[in-house]
C-alpha cells in the first residue's frame, strides 16, 4: 500500500484564510470589533469582500474564528515555555509573564470593551480559557519552583495563585480598564511588578529594609 505524502506548505485557498485572520487579528485588536469594516479589511488586504465572504459569512463569524486561533497560538506558545525544563523556573515564569504582556500590549481598550459590550458570550469564553488554561500553566511553573526549593518553600502557593488570578481579574475587567487611564498591557506589567517584585526600595546587599515579624506556631 502505497503511503500518501502530505505536504506541509498550505495550499494557495489555506493560505489566504490565513492571511484574512492575521490581518483580521490586528486590526480588530487595534481598532475594536466595532470600528473594523469588512470594506476596509478587504481593502486593507487588497481582496474583494466577497473573498472574504467565501471563508467566513459576516464580521462576527470572523472574529470568532480569530479568536479562537488566537486562543490555541497563546496555548501553544506558553506551553512550551512553561514545560521547557532545561530552563530554570524563574526563567520560565519571566518568559511566560513577558509573553502574556506582549500578547497584551496589541490589545486596545476599544477592543476590549467591545468584547465586553456586544459580544458577551465571547468575552465568557475568553475568561474560562483564561482561568482554565492559561493560568494553570503559571501554577505549574510556581509550585514546581516551592518543590525544586527556587521559590520560598514557606509561600502558600496556591493562596498567592489566587491572589494573583484575582488582582487580574479585578483590574482587567473592561469596565475599569474604559474608566482608567491604562492600557491593557500596562495594566498587567503593574501588577505583575508589585505582586511578583514587591514595593519596597531593596537596600544594596539586596535585602528588604522592612520588619518582618516572627511567625507562632499554632498551639494544637
Amino acid at each position: 500500500m502505497k503511503t500518501k505524502i502530505v505536504s506541509s506548505v498550505l495550499s494557495p485557498a489555506a493560505d489566504l484564510k490565513q492571511r484574512i485572520l492575521k490581518r483580521s487579528r490586528e486590526l480588530f485588536f487595534k481598532y475594536g470589533y466595532s470600528r473594523l469594516s469588512l470594506d476596509e479589511l478587504a481593502e486593507d488586504l487588497g481582496i474583494s469582500k466577497a473573498t472574504i465572504y467565501r471563508y467566513f459569512p459576516d464580521k462576527e463569524s470572523l472574529l470568532r474564528a480569530v479568536m479562537e486561533e488566537s486562543r490555541e497560538w497563546v496555548l501553544s506558545q506558553l506551553q512550551v515555555i512553561v514545560r521547557d525544563n532545561r530552563l530554570p523556573v524563574r526563567a520560565r515564569l519571566t518568559a511566560y509573564l513577558e509573553f502574556i504582556s506582549r500578547f497584551m500590549s496589541a490589545i486596545s481598550r476599544d477592543f476590549i470593551r467591545d468584547l465586553r459590550q456586544k459580544l458577551p458570550d465571547l468575552w465568557q469564553e475568553m475568561d474560562s480559557f483564561r482561568r482554565q488554561q492559561v493560568f494553570p500553566l503559571v501554577s505549574e511553573v510556581i509550585l514546581e519552583g516551592i518543590k525544586k526549593g527556587e521559590i520560598k518553600s514557606d509561600l502558600d502557593g496556591r493562596l498567592f495563585l489566587e491572589m494573583f488570578w484575582y488582582l487580574v481579574q479585578e483590574f482587567m475587567n473592561p469596565d475599569w480598564i474604559i474608566s482608567h487611564d491604562y492600557s491593557p498591557s500596562e495594566l498587567l506589567q503593574s501588577i505583575i511588578d508589585i505582586v511578583f517584585y514587591g514595593i519596597f526600595v531593596e537596600e544594596k546587599s539586596g535585602k528588604m529594609s522592612a520588619y518582618k515579624p516572627s511567625r507562632k506556631v499554632r498551639k494544637k
